[in-house]
């Protein structure tokens, strides 16, 4: 999703801004960690290793620790998910609830499609990242891509951040963070992250058991190796922590399996705040109550919730841009309305489905001088990533939901 992203923005030339440097030496004292790296790969799963030829995943899970499965948050979409890994919020509560959704208090819409306001407006984004942690507390963050690296949060962006091109070859960003990364250059960054979103792209438009999916990986694959290559360029072998991890899963999509909102209400009666798999429907005053008995009498292959009421481990209900109906389609079927199939149809492939579906669970694997090497490890929500990497940057974490104790069980000490 986050391949064509741009958020109330004009898409620039790349731009690197520099709010200051970092002078700390090479070596890792008490209290200056190993440089940490914080990769996405979206839309992957650990299956795609299984069934292709991955020499380059080999190479790194190894020496690496490895989760069964990585659990993301709801709904299982691009920014939702990428936001929770590096706040350690839950999405109610930092109200990033879709790749686009409508504010009735901003009276703007969140997008990832062409902008039309304001660039990167941080009044959109709840708690703190882990790169704005990084800063506030004297040490260096580079952001080449992240979903919400370009905001500033209360005025303070990463000393190194490039505005989203999708343009950007991949080996680029790998080159420009490794250089930023390097004890001996002028940047010296402590931690930094790297995004990669073609796998979900070509999921999203030949489903994820597709042979273009097998290449992605295998593409995948190559760039790893290059990584892995340039940390030994770029002199951080054997001091850097790498996280290796991604977003949400992929569920093959059908024709057959379509739920068309229009059979059930009429649809000048609500708005909707988004469509599918998880539709979110903000009826007009007063229809509440009609218009979700009218969808819950057609319950079949989704579930419909008022707000209110759904169920505790979605931690969707308390953030105001949570509108009133919530309906979750089963895994494989798409919500729409009878004119926009007719003119769009659907895609191969598709995410946002229930977090604990298993086609939606996800990769998680940590390689690095202060992880567990070579094990595998039981599965975990994603919310505790943000408290792990705070602990092994040495930082006092920002308000978060996570639990440090919930991955323990990663490190080396453990």
């Amino acid at each position: 999703m986050f391949k064509n992203t741009v958020i109330f923005a004009t898409v620039l030339m790349v731009a690197f801004s520099v709010t200051g440097c970092n002078s700390a030496p090479a070596e890792q004292t008490k209290n200056h960690p190993n440089p940490l790296l914080l990769i996405s790969i979206d839309g992957f799963i650990n299956e795609y290793i299984e069934r292709n030829n991955t020499p380059n995943f080999g190479r790194f899970l190894t020496d690496a620790v490895h989760a069964e499965y990585l659990i993301p948050a709801f709904p299982t979409k691009t920014f939702p998910t990428h936001w929770t890994v590096v706040t350690g919020l839950h999405t109610e509560n930092h109200g990033i609830i879709s790749n686009s959704f409508y504010d009735y208090e901003l009276e703007a819409r969140f997008s990832f499609g062409p902008p039309d306001e304001s660039p990167n407006d941080e009044r959109w984004w709840g708690g703190e990242p882990i790169w704005i942690t990084a800063e506030k507390q004297g040490l260096t963050a580079a952001t080449f891509f992240w979903p919400g690296s370009e905001a500033t949060i209360n005025g303070v962006q990463s000393t190194k951040w490039v505005d989203y091109d999708g343009s950007i070859p991949d080996s680029t960003r790998i080159d420009s963070v490794m250089a930023w990364m390097n004890p001996e250059g002028d940047v010296r960054a402590d931690f930094g992250t790297l995004y990669f979103s073609f796998v979900d792209s070509r999921g999203h438009s030949y489903g994820p058991n597709s042979p273009e999916v097998d290449q992605a990986v295998i593409e995948m694959d190559g760039l790893l190796g290059y990584l892995l290559d340039s940390i030994e360029e770029n002199n951080l072998g054997g001091l850097i922590n790498v996280i290796l991890t991604s977003d949400h899963g992929m569920a093959e999509l059908s024709d057959d399996k379509i739920i068309f909102l229009d059979d059930m209400i009429d649809l000048n009666d609500v708005d909707m705040v988004d469509w599918t798999p998880v539709a979110m429907i903000k009826p007009h005053d007063g229809r509440t109550d009609e218009i979700y008995n009218a969808i819950k009498a057609h319950e079949e292959n989704f579930r419909v919730y008022l707000r209110d009421e759904l169920p505790e481990r979605f931690h969707f209900r308390n953030h105001y841009r949570i509108p009133e109906i919530i309906m979750i389609a089963d895994v494989g079927y798409t919500i729409t309305s009878r004119p926009f199939f007719e003119q769009r149809g659907i895609p191969a492939g598709n995410h946002g489905f229930d977090n604990l579906a298993p086609e939606m669970l996800t990769f998680f694997a940590a390689n690095g001088p202060d992880f567990r090497t070579g094990e595998r490890s039981a599965a975990f929500e994603s919310v505790h990533i943000y408290e792990l990497m705070a602990y092994l940057l040495n930082l006092n974490p920002a308000p978060n939901d996570g639990s440090l104790e919930e991955v323990r069980m990663l490190l080396q000490e453990y």
